[in-house]
């Protein structure tokens, strides 16, 4: 089984048509700027992969959210449900010498949960997802793509490069950078690492952590997550 976590860079494999694969986690971000802290908090992170096609899958994105403000004013909190995401991912081509494995993601965040986290338009976002065998237990992937808040017109761009390795059969590990441009603002980039651990063949379970290191990015995340596929 392959997903698309813990990672930030979405695998160029799609699932199997025919079955169902949930990805789910717990995410806690924090952020110093400018005499504040900002804490986020995802419980849980939703992912829901349906195999439609052999080339084809539909994705479907949630989570519930917890924000929070600590400034020289105290602290002020906000929490629900994040907006919807709906989307695709399309396998393009196969891995060939140097051409590497090559998948299309799209999705669309629409003006939908809670109040405090909905966006005013529907916001659309797109990537390049690519990835090298290396050896037979090194990959390299990569994305390259485009995203919208669904508050302003301006593009953000976006990038991920990571290399992973299989331990053994159960044990798999992780390192990557990763970042964003806003088109009026300054790059954002950090990097990241973790581990996944399968105890069944359908079953997997990730840790990972990473750390900003340009100013403009959050200082640090800490994520952890369980996903699993139906049938297998």
């Amino acid at each position: 089984m392959e997903t698309d976590r813990p990672d930030q860079t979405e695998s160029s494999r799609v699932v199997p048509a025919g079955t169902l694969q949930l990805e789910s986690g717990f995410f806690w971000q924090v952020e110093k700027r400018k005499g504040q802290k900002i804490t986020d908090v995802l419980y849980p992170t939703v992912l829901l992969r349906v195999g439609l096609l052999d080339r084809m899958e539909l994705r479907f994105l949630t989570e519930y959210c917890k924000s929070t403000l600590i400034n020289d004013r105290g602290a002020t909190s906000k929490r629900g449900l994040n907006a919807m995401a709906v989307g695709t991912k399309i396998y393009i081509t196969e891995e060939k010498g140097l051409i590497p494995e090559i998948s299309l993601l799209g999705h669309l965040t629409l003006p939908s949960g809670s109040s405090e986290f909905r966006p005013t338009y529907v916001a659309p976002d797109f990537r390049l997802s690519l990835s090298h065998t290396l050896t037979n237990s090194l990959c390299l992937g990569y994305n390259l793509g485009y995203q919208w808040d669904g508050g302003s017109p301006e593009a953000t761009g976006i990038y991920t490069l990571s290399l992973a390795a299989d331990l053994s059969d159960r044990w798999g590990t992780y390192v990557e950078v990763f970042g964003d441009k806003p088109e009026k603002g300054s790059w954002c980039h950090s990097a990241d690492g973790g581990f996944t651990f399968s105890p069944r063949y359908n079953i997997q379970l990730d840790v990972s952590m990473a750390v900003g290191i340009t100013s403009a990015s959050p200082d640090y995340y800490l994520n952890a997550g369980l996903s699993f596929r139906i049938p297998r």
